[in-house]
């Protein structure tokens, strides 16, 4: 974290910054905001989550090392949507009829005064006999959080709710 800035602040200080203007440096206050880039930061910590959690090829110990990867990214309500796929057989089936699960992310939707994100993805099951898309919707919100080792980003997805997954007729 750069000094004076906040850590719940998108906006960096106001800073110094030299210009070059008809061969003399010229020093002018500008605020530099990285809006742009912290949006697509969320962005992209949102969209790491989701492929963590839902791209699953049958193999146990992979599974367990990506759906692990997530629960650092995300708060206790991923930790219970995980407990109820493996309680309902989820990754037990997968393992067991050598299905790949993949999502594809369509689009983002995130509101920077709350916080709240709405992801829409496409998660395809690849199975031996057929193909299953289904559309996804989720929820959730984003929080600042100290950076670590397994969470370099310092964001954490809150309130993680899977509104819409039904399959798609195509």
């Amino acid at each position: 974290m750069l000094p004076s800035h906040s850590q719940h602040s998108d906006t960096f200080p106001t800073m110094l910054i030299k210009h070059l203007r008809r061969g003399c440096f010229v020093t002018r206050l500008k605020i530099m905001i990285y809006y742009s880039l912290i949006i697509i930061a969320k962005h992209r910590d949102i969209e790491n989550f989701h492929q963590y959690f839902f791209n699953l090829p049958p193999d146990n110990d992979y599974i367990k090392w990506t759906v692990g990867k997530a629960m650092y990214m995300a708060d206790g309500t991923a930790l219970k949507q995980k407990q109820a796929l493996d309680e309902n057989g989820f990754y037990s089936d997968i393992i067991s009829s050598s299905a790949v699960c993949t999502i594809i992310c369509d689009s983002i939707q995130f509101d920077e005064h709350t916080r709240k994100f709405n992801y829409y993805g496409t998660q395809i099951i690849k199975r031996r006999t057929r193909d299953l898309r289904r559309s996804m919707l989720t929820t959730g919100t984003v929080e600042n959080v100290p950076r670590t080792q397994n969470n370099p980003h310092g964001l954490m997805i809150t309130n993680w709710r899977t509104l819409e997954n039904k399959d798609l007729d195509y």
